[in-house]
């Protein structure tokens, strides 16, 4: 069995989405005759972790660990974890002047991130690591893109080395990035690394159409496109019939994708309809900014029909899929929203439930929506969803889904051990 080094920060027990790509890569690789050796941090900052994921480990991985200095875990020892959401590093609670402050220095200070101070004894652990076991293949995965750091200072020593830069998300035309109100001179070492990056990984990865294109123009070389995807293996369940309207957001909510209109619309529906007022419910989990649960909660109609449900494990998640009558779907509103194809809606497929989705009007994921036929699409902006939202509580859409098959995580891994096969 061949060998490949996938260097992640995000491994089990670590939460949320960013561990699930490359965790089920690992775990169907072995099936194409490509052993995954992980190479992850001892002590890593997560804002949550989910257990059961350990299950999901192949017993072909081979998992390497070693300690990372954690700026996160200092900043909370010094000022208190607090109750503010974060994403990308971003604290979202922009009232704050500590928080602003925090923000400024995770840009301008943290460059590209706050795991850069990881990248110097990762590469010197790794080049004895990987002559030692004889591995030929390397992956990087990011964000965080100090990960591609490590990647980069193994190619520059070893030349024979054949490297695959992953990235997830965008690095220096994240939308995100302008939170941390950089300098200059910070956006060019962004824009540096990242072309560095480019120019020197063998093959670039990522997720969408759309990011393929950007990372050419960046100065990618060869750039391949593998989607994120569902693992078959997680959805046994038949889909649950509900006597309640239950419309399910699971995941990060936060000021940057807070679908407002929609949340009118339905103060306004449960004022009209009694119907939909009676049958109505908003099933919210993850990481919640407290002023968007607020806003939501300031309806009067809907203070009473929200349910947080808290951090809830991927298995739980899978589950409240199950009892949902309505999955949504929030992207950026922004550039960075346009090629995201944000990992749940894979898993919104398999659940086979319909999506409403509020997304940039060219987005990606727009048009794979339209192309499976899995549920309906708005923009921010949009103001008149009454009579679609009523079309979808009564049922008078009809949703098929047209070849989700596409987007197994195994059919994906084989799409992954292919590529590889060709840098052998």
């Amino acid at each position: 069995m061949k060998k490949v080094l996938i260097i992640t920060y995000y491994w089990p027990p670590a939460g949320g989405s960013g561990v699930q790509r490359w965790l089920k890569f690992a775990k169907y690789l072995p099936e194409y005759d490509w052993q995954p050796i992980i190479y992850t941090p001892e002590n890593p900052y997560f804002e949550v972790q989910d257990e059961a994921l350990l299950n999901d480990i192949s017993a072909e991985a081979e998992v390497w660990k070693t300690p990372i200095l954690e700026p996160y875990a200092l900043k909370d020892k010094l000022f208190g974890k607090g109750s503010e959401s974060q994403s990308a590093g971003v604290i979202t609670n922009k009232k704050s002047l500590k928080n602003k402050v925090l923000n400024w220095v995770r840009g301008n200070v943290f460059i590209p991130d706050p795991k850069a101070y990881w990248v110097k004894p990762s590469i010197k652990f790794l080049m004895y690591k990987i002559k030692k076991e004889k591995i030929d293949h390397i992956v990087t995965t990011g964000p965080p893109h100090s990960m591609h750091l490590i990647g980069l200072g193994l190619k520059k020593a070893i030349p024979t080395l054949k490297w695959v830069a992953d990235f997830r998300d965008p690095w220096s035309e994240l939308d995100l990035l302008d939170e941390f109100h950089l300098s200059k001179s910070s956006r060019k070492k962004h824009q540096k690394l990242e072309r560095e990056v480019l120019e020197t990984a063998d093959v670039t990865l990522t997720v969408s159409e759309t990011w393929v294109e950007d990372l050419k123009r960046l100065g990618g070389g060869r750039v391949e496109l593998i989607t994120n995807g569902y693992d078959a293996a997680d959805f046994e369940l038949k889909p649950k019939k509900n006597d309640k309207f239950i419309i399910g957001h699971y995941g990060l909510l936060n000021h940057l994708r807070n679908p407002k209109n929609l949340w009118k619309t339905l103060n306004d529906l449960c004022s009209e309809n009694s119907e939909f007022d009676n049958k109505l419910e908003i099933h919210l989990s993850g990481n919640i900014d407290i002023e968007v649960l607020t806003e939501i909660s300031d309806f009067p109609k809907l203070k009473e029909k929200i349910k947080n449900l808290g951090y809830l494990s991927h298995a739980e998640v899978l589950k409240q899929y199950n009892e949902a009558s309505l999955l949504l779907l929030l992207l950026f509103n922004s550039k960075s929203g346009v090629g995201n194809y944000p990992g749940k809606i894979f898993e919104y497929f398999a659940a086979q439930k319909p999506i409403l989705a509020f997304v940039p009007e060219e987005s990606d994921t727009k048009k794979l929506i339209e192309k499976t036929n899995t549920g309906m699409c708005f923009s921010y902006a949009e103001i008149n969803l009454k009579n679609d939202i009523l079309r979808l509580f009564k049922k008078e859409e009809n949703f098929s889904l047209e070849n989700i098959e596409d987007f197994t995580r195994e059919k994906l891994s084989h799409d992954l051990a292919n590529l590889l096969n060709t840098l052998s």
